[in-house]
């Protein structure tokens, strides 16, 4: 049974499957991963690490043609999704870095990666 702090959760923003993560996006997930297997945070300070996380680069809030462009998707390891894209979002929101910041292999990406100790292995 869902904890109750997921139940309250789910009922602040929806169920994953209501928010798009359904049946088709663990397929679309799926290919993706298949296609781009490594993490692109990882890959751009040369690392090699598995991906297992599916990002979307620009944060979709909700718009569903936002969220199936697959050109924006981009493949990465949980620390990178969790740690690095966390700081990019809020620098991103707060108007310090453009859209194009928020890929995982773009220079501010690289820099912060490195700062924070480059990714876990």
């Amino acid at each position: 049974a869902p904890s109750q702090t997921r139940k309250r959760a789910e009922l602040y923003r929806g169920t994953s499957a209501s928010r798009g993560y359904g049946r088709q996006w663990q397929k679309a997930r799926a290919l993706h991963l298949e296609q781009n297997p490594l993490c692109l945070g990882c890959q751009a300070v040369g690392h090699i690490k598995a991906a297992n996380i599916v990002d979307h680069v620009e944060p979709h809030e909700g718009d569903m043609v936002e969220f199936w462009n697959d050109e924006m998707w981009q493949s990465c390891c949980e620390w990178h999704h969790n740690v690095v894209k966390q700081k990019l979002e809020h620098q991103f929101s707060s108007g310090k870095i453009k859209l194009d910041d928020l890929w995982l292999n773009s220079e501010k990406a690289k820099a912060l990666t490195l700062q924070l100790g480059g990714a876990p292995i």
